[in-house]
């Protein structure tokens, strides 16, 4: 039977218990129907798994697993209700909620304000929190599973990836790989390095870099890594650095960014220790209304800063240094001091070279440099002073060493 064949006669069947009412557009992984459920009168959403994610799957086991998440009573997530099989088609169902994905509202808006976007973000982070506590990682964070209704978000699907892949292996699924699993592992887009590689360690710190790789892609427009083909996508997760959020959507607060930066870290042990970290980053005021400026400008503005008060501190000696060397060439000095050959008389002044005390020895000389002869143009003007040359106290105090 093929694929059509085998849709159909699960909508027969399954019309024993549910009243499909529509098809909704595919959610990755499987079929969706919106359908009533006549003994409750209530909506639900059905979600079957598409024919070429079955091979392997052991129905019996991802009913069990799948229905794990049925604990999790959260309001910001949209629990699963009941699973089981239909005409040899898995399924699961979940209450239908008014409303629309995050995924309808960016493709509509491209991008959303940052205060709607920081909202989101709080939602699914408490979601997140209420999950990762009970021990259940949903593995596939990404906008098509963020459900937007009466001003809040709630979270889909929780544990359906899990539940699949804990099916397959007990199956000895044939295609074991990341390559053979595909989508139902992860949606590439959004998907941890470490989850990425296949790595069986995998936690829930998986579902924080997806979290950060959404909140990238609702305040920029489009996701971190964006890439020709899927094979390349996952590799830019494994290698490539983020690009700099504020480089893609210019007045990003500096603590939002850092934020996003934080949970796209490579290494898990960088990211947030847990969603409840998450969710205090999001309750400081300066994520949304806070300076504005990149850590690249922050560490611009931190070289400048440092830049001014060397510059402060060198005038400053310069200027205390010329003062007392005019204080001292008015009067005759003690016969016992040998002089360099400048010969200092009353009225005359020498700037002395400035020695640079930053780290870079090009910049400190190049600073040293202007900074000696602005003040020594500087003096040279004043009426009624003679100033002695830069080359002649570079002389000077190169015999006198």
């Amino acid at each position: 039977m093929g694929s059509a064949g085998a849709l159909d006669a699960f909508t027969t069947e399954i019309g024993g218990s549910y009243a499909i009412e529509r098809e909704l557009e595919g959610a990755g992984m499987s079929h969706v129907f919106v359908a009533m459920d006549p003994e409750l009168e209530r909506r639900v959403v059905i979600k079957a798994l598409r024919a070429d994610i079955l091979e392997g799957v052991s129905r019996e086991r991802f009913r069990r697993e799948v229905l794990v998440s049925a604990t999790l009573q959260h309001p910001h997530i949209v629990g699963v209700i009941d699973a089981g099989e239909a005409a040899g088609i898995p399924y699961f169902v979940m209450p239908f909620v008014e409303g629309e994905s995050l995924r309808a509202v960016l493709k509509r808006e491209g991008r959303l304000p940052l205060p709607q976007a920081v909202a989101i973000l709080r939602d699914v982070a408490r979601a997140l929190a209420f999950a990762h506590a009970k021990g259940i990682v949903h593995r596939d964070i990404k906008p098509d599973n963020i459900l937007l209704a009466g001003g809040s978000a709630a979270v889909a699907d929780f544990g359906v990836a899990k539940a699949l892949q804990v099916a397959r292996a007990d199956a000895r699924h044939p295609h074991g790989t990341l390559t053979g699993v595909g989508m139902a592992l992860g949606t590439p887009a959004y998907m941890a390095p470490e989850q990425a590689s296949g790595d069986p360690a995998t936690d829930h710190r998986a579902d924080l870099y997806a979290l950060g790789a959404m909140a990238y892609e609702m305040v920029t427009g489009q996701p971190p890594f964006v890439r020709p083909s899927v094979t390349e996508t996952l590799q830019a997760h494994l290698v490539a650095p983020p690009p700099t959020m504020s480089d893609v959507r210019p007045g990003v607060p500096f603590a939002f960014e850092q934020l996003v930066a934080r949970c796209l870290a490579k290494d898990a042990r960088a990211r947030p220790r847990d969603a409840e970290e998450i969710l205090e980053a999001l309750a400081d005021p300066a994520v949304i209304s806070g300076e504005v400026r990149s850590a690249r400008v922050e560490a611009f503005a931190a070289t400048r800063r440092r830049r001014r008060l060397v510059v402060a501190l060198a005038a400053a000696v310069l200027v205390a240094g010329a003062g007392y060397t005019w204080w001292t060439t008015t009067r005759p000095a003690p016969a016992t001091v040998a002089q360099p050959e400048v010969t200092l008389v009353p009225g005359t002044l020498a700037v002395f070279p400035l020695t640079g005390i930053t780290a870079d020895s090009v910049e400190a000389s190049v600073l040293s440099q202007g900074m000696t002869a602005a003040l020594t143009n500087a003096f040279a003007g004043l009426p009624g002073l003679r100033v002695v040359s830069s080359s002649a106290v570079t002389r000077a105090l190169g015999d006198s060493l």
